[in-house]
């Protein structure tokens, strides 16, 4: 299996199928280190992938979305602080639909109306990066951090923050075709 072109169609993984259509449609979850090799700063980052192509003994995956592990979350959470989510749908600038999840959290508890400017801060950056940039940079932006850097500098402003998240991505994908034999 290979990665999309995004992440520049490395091997993803070995699978065995009686009938290369019978490929279609498998899933993979994989770390970004797996994936290219290096380590990053965020290996807590699972990357889902979906076969959607095959060819011979190639098969060829997109990307539906991305998820945080649900233990480095959980270890974010502490008593007497705040934790704010915000879940949007984006659309990119190459008309490409996804739902961006988020989380930010902050070092004392917030009052209501914190809460509400800071989840404000934190729909605007999502929705106008995204219709600034195409899904491949826009995604990489999420995977690296820069998404959530920026976020976090806005945010300090309204209330002191200790870290922001973008906990998972879904991508709104047209539903894969049999190929009929």
């Amino acid at each position: 299996m290979l990665a999309p072109k995004m992440f520049g169609d490395v091997k993803a993984g070995d699978t065995i199928a009686d009938e290369p259509t019978k490929l279609i449609g498998r899933r993979i979850e994989m770390t970004v280190d797996e994936l290219t090799g290096r380590l990053i700063k965020n290996s807590n980052l699972k990357l889902q992938l979906e076969v959607d192509e095959v060819d011979h003994s190639n098969a060829y995956t997109r990307f539906i979305g991305h998820q945080i592990d649900n233990d480095y979350l959980r270890s974010l959470a502490r008593k007497r602080s705040s934790k704010i989510d915000s879940n949007i749908e984006v659309v990119t600038k190459d008309g490409e639909n996804l739902r961006v999840k988020s989380s930010c959290f902050t070092l004392k508890k917030a009052s209501e109306a914190q809460t509400k400017e800071i989840r404000k801060i934190m729909e605007d950056v999502i929705k106008n990066r995204a219709a600034s940039l195409e899904l491949n940079k826009y995604l990489q932006e999420i995977i690296l951090g820069k998404l959530s850097s920026d976020i976090y500098k806005v945010a300090k402003k309204i209330y002191p923050v200790r870290r922001v998240e973008i906990t998972k991505t879904e991508r709104e994908l047209a539903p894969l075709r049999a190929t009929e034999s």
